[in-house]
């Protein structure tokens, strides 16, 4: 509980009741200082919300050309399969007989026969490579994707702004 001595203050020892003009002004500068504060605060974290959406709409992007590059990459394994398959089904069918016919007696190969067979084994080779050079397409472009995320996580950081929170680092 207060006392009624506390109540007032007197104002008789300090002079006037009203601060002087220099005390004014700079109340006054100070409080423009606080407003111009909080209005720079504001942007800063404007621009933090607005650069995290960028992050996370590159990530996005990343993770979406991964996914595309993977499923580019299976569809053309698969088609490769099916054509090998096909020429497969074609020189097995030129000479009329089945695949176990084939097994169970071998007959000497004709020069056509020999032909067809080395048109798959070439085929075959080429797919196969085709196949390497797919698997290193796709690893070259996650590489090239994680080199931009990390490019993208050090400029962050370099600016003052760390990916992973909102907070300003020191």
């Amino acid at each position: 509980m207060r006392r009624k001595s506390d109540m007032w203050q007197d104002f008789s020892n300090s002079g006037s009741f009203l601060p002087g003009e220099g005390e004014q002004a700079t109340a006054a500068a100070a409080a423009d200082v606080r407003e111009r504060l909080a209005m720079v605060e504001e942007q800063l974290r404007s621009q933090f919300t607005s650069m995290a959406a960028y992050a996370q709409i590159s990530q996005q992007a990343i993770e979406t050309a991964r996914a595309e590059s993977r499923a580019d990459l299976d569809r053309e394994k698969a088609t490769i399969v099916s054509l090998v398959e096909r020429v497969r089904d074609e020189a097995l069918g030129e000479s009329g007989r089945s695949p176990l016919a084939i097994a169970a007696t071998p007959p000497a190969p004709s020069p056509s026969e020999l032909a067809a067979a080395a048109r798959i084994a070439m085929l075959e080779d080429r797919f196969e490579e085709l196949s390497r050079e797919f698997a290193q397409t796709l690893k070259y472009q996650e590489a090239l994707a994680n080199s931009i995320a990390i490019m993208f996580e050090r400029q962050l950081q370099e600016h003052g702004w760390l990916a992973s929170c909102g907070e300003a680092s020191v």
